[in-house]
């Protein structure tokens, strides 16, 4: 027998090949349980509008008016409808459905109401229509803060369009800047 033979044993031989069979086998059975764990995570979303009950004619160009919806949520394995307000008012023949979440920290913004029923601009000595409780954000009627307010940028907007029965369908938040806040993604309307 030759001692300096270079090449497989048996011992080698089987168990490579014991292994890369139990490699195998166990690949095809974790591999769908791990699509299926982390499935949710990588679906995109659906884009899912939610259905309101407004019309475009509930809406004007001076003032924003404050409404409630049901906004439907699809967040991984989570799927939710939750209650939402925003402030609405017409820009350029557009609707700007202004979220109410201040940008510096995600505090709620106060918009300038008596009742449900929306008034002139009340903070800044009538200046600015919109006030953020937490750190003194003011922001204008069309969400734009104020060069010394400590928000980075105007309250955000909502994607919206209008269905066939004259509604309108609320969509995902788009971000602005100051620069280009009067940009609005939107369909016109009349």
């Amino acid at each position: 027998m030759d001692v300096n033979r270079k090449g497989l044993t048996r011992r080698q031989f089987l168990t490579y090949v014991l292994g890369g069979t139990g490699a195998f086998m166990g690949s095809a059975v974790l591999s769908p349980l791990v699509v299926s764990a982390f499935d949710p995570i990588h679906r995109g979303s659906s884009g899912a509008f939610s259905k309101t009950t407004w019309k475009v004619s509930d809406f004007n160009e001076q003032l924003p008016t404050h409404v409630t919806f049901s906004q439907h949520i699809d967040d991984a394995w989570n799927s939710q409808d939750k209650p939402n307000d925003v402030f609405v008012i017409k820009y350029q023949q557009k609707l700007m459905i202004m979220s109410h979440t201040c940008t510096h920290l995600g505090c709620h913004v106060n918009g300038s109401l008596q009742g449900d029923k929306s008034v002139a601009p009340q903070y800044n000595n009538g200046k600015d229509w919109f006030f953020c409780p937490c750190h003194g954000s003011l922001y204008n009627i069309y969400g734009v803060p104020t060069p010394t307010s400590p928000a980075p940028r105007p309250l955000d907007l909502y994607e919206y369009r209008v269905a066939s029965d004259g509604t309108i369908e609320v969509g995902a938040t788009v971000g602005r800047t100051n620069n280009t806040w009067n940009t609005n993604p939107n369909p016109t309307v009349s």
